[in-house]
């Protein structure tokens, strides 16, 4: 027997010329992904407007399940932590657990106004970074595009929140994973899809040179963040392995390109460590290195990860040097912590070992 499909692994296009190589209806993969992505059916026969002989053709030819729940963790501020089983790429007996986070943003009177999805696009991530958790494990493997889609919409399903905003800085390094995750961008941003703007999906990458000459070339429908960290060639080089063989300044040089071609500022991302990359002159050099360029700064609290000798700056330096930067005249703005108790915030993806499984308490409301 022919083993079935994951129809999440294919973009609308993809599907329709599958349709029409099997003979069926041009109009059949408009209708199948209004099903999947806007209306979240998974199973054939509840799409009424397809023929019953359509119906059961797709269901011997696709599936739908590519992971399962493993636990659900909610944090005091309401953020949720997402661990699920995916099939090992090793063993066909065994499993990997991946993350994935939904974060409340946008309050209102004290309520949540809104929610942004962050999804993982490895298990594991071979990048490495000197303060980060998912580094810590061995690289396990890359994610399909079902499995970077399957966490938006299981996601979605559990909490039944409709996310206005999906960042891609979960586990692992999006442009090592290109194909898979280029896929599902093209997903969430279809109309017929999840019809997600480019300004509401952001991909975040430690800055691999190549990689990203070709998101430039095949125009990712996202926003851009790169994992700066320092200006400081030595210093961003002892904390990003892959610095050394990919320049600040061929890096800067492909950034002035992006913000060129897609007239869309580029999002430095900065975790401020104590004593190592947060004094005055680090923020005179990344100044320096962002003053010709269009982009904005977001400075991120380190988060602790165990075994890691890392501590975050104190609030006094961080708002010191928040001042240099807006004393240059570069929009910087200050992340605020989401599920740090859950090991759920920025660098604490990968600590699964040390989280019991949760109660499944209820999310706060959206207003």
């Amino acid at each position: 027997m022919e083993t079935p499909l994951y129809i999440y692994n294919y973009t609308q296009n993809q599907l329709k010329m599958m349709f029409k190589q099997w003979d069926l209806p041009a109009y059949t993969s408009k209708q199948v992904f209004s099903w999947i992505y806007q209306k979240q059916v998974m199973d054939f026969n509840q799409m009424t407007n397809l023929a019953q002989k359509t119906q059961s053709f797709l269901k011997e030819k696709f599936t739908f399940n590519c992971a399962e729940l493993h636990a659900k963790q909610i944090s005091e501020d309401g953020t949720v932590k997402y661990l699920w089983k995916i099939p090992s790429s090793l063993s066909d007996t065994s499993s990997e657990v991946i993350e994935s986070v939904l974060i409340p943003m946008g309050y209102k009177k004290k309520a949540i106004s809104r929610y942004t999805a962050c999804v993982s696009t490895q298990a594991g991530c071979k990048i490495k970074c000197k303060f980060c958790a998912t580094g810590i494990p061995r690289f396990a493997q890359n994610l399909s595009t079902a499995e970077i889609i399957m966490q938006i919409l299981e996601m979605q399903r559990d909490s039944q929140i409709h996310f206005s905003n999906v960042v891609v800085m979960g586990m692992g390094e999006p442009l090592d994973n290109y194909e898979a995750t280029y896929q599902a961008m093209k997903i969430l941003n279809d109309t017929d899809g999840i019809n997600l703007g480019r300004k509401r999906i952001t991909i975040s990458s430690s800055g691999l040179l190549e990689p990203l000459k070709r998101f430039i070339h095949d125009d990712w429908p996202t926003s851009l963040a790169i994992s700066l960290h320092s200006a400081n060639t030595v210093i961003r080089n002892s904390l990003i392995p892959i610095a050394r063989t990919n320049s600040l300044e061929q890096l800067k040089k492909i950034i002035r390109k992006y913000t060129f071609v897609r007239r869309l500022p580029v999002t430095f991302e900065y975790i401020l460590l104590k004593n190592i990359n947060d004094q005055i002159q680090d923020a005179e050099q990344l100044a320096e290195y962002c003053r010709d360029l269009l982009c904005k700064i977001n400075l991120i609290r380190y988060n602790p990860v165990p075994s890691l000798p890392f501590e975050s700056s104190d609030e006094t330096q961080i708002q010191k040097f928040k001042a240099v930067l807006k004393s240059k005249g570069l929009p910087v703005f200050i992340r605020e912590r989401k599920g740090l108790d859950i090991s759920a915030a920025c660098g604490q993806l990968g600590l699964k070992k040390l989280i019991p499984n949760s109660p499944t308490t209820a999310l706060p409301s959206i207003t």
